[in-house]
């Protein structure tokens, strides 16, 4: 009589587990974004024919499939404008994360160009294809001796026009010449 009980109670525990559903743990863990590369204390260049156009410096870089984060990251770039060919932009960040043509620079971000304009913000996105930074954060900077403060920036780096949304500047004009 016992065998017979067990042989039920097997029968009904396999019929259940045929129609019981499972949770499939393993495409979960094939879904997870897994870094591909590593790389510590790196810098990178970008060249074209005639000179480098970007330096890319970074204490830990970690490239995805989709994407690539750096931190405490700093890019060089090689800004074009009429009046100067060899200015320099320079945009560093605790963070750096990179999607296609757009980068997002987080946490105490500065840019710098040259040595006359810095900007400081928490947030900074930059488009390398269209050579364009904006953000919805406020943002402290300087301008030769001037100051800069306000929010939700866009800056053209090829045009060299920014705007932003409540803006304050203030210009020493003690400093100036007549």
């Amino acid at each position: 009589m016992a065998i017979r009980v067990f042989i039920f109670v097997l029968l009904l525990v396999s019929i259940i587990s045929v129609f019981a559903p499972v949770d499939n743990n393993i495409s979960e863990s094939l879904k997870k974004d897994i870094a591909l590369v590593t790389f510590n204390d790196s810098t990178m260049y970008t060249l074209d024919n005639l000179h480098v156009t970007k330096v890319v410096e970074s204490i830990k870089a970690v490239r995805y499939k989709t994407r690539d984060e750096m931190f405490e990251g700093t890019f060089y770039f090689r800004a074009k404008s009429k009046s100067n060919s060899n200015q320099a932009d320079v945009v560093s960040a605790d963070f750096i994360e990179k999607k296609g043509p757009t980068l997002k620079f987080v946490d105490h971000v500065v840019y710098n160009r040259d040595d006359f304009m810095t900007l400081k913000t928490d947030i900074l996105y930059y488009n390398l294809d269209t050579k364009i930074a904006h953000n919805d954060k406020p943002f402290i900077g300087k301008y030769y001796d001037d100051s800069l403060i306000g929010t939700s920036l866009y800056l053209d780096t090829e045009k060299t026009y920014f705007k932003s949304q409540k803006a304050h500047f203030e210009i020493d004009l003690d400093n100036k010449e007549q």
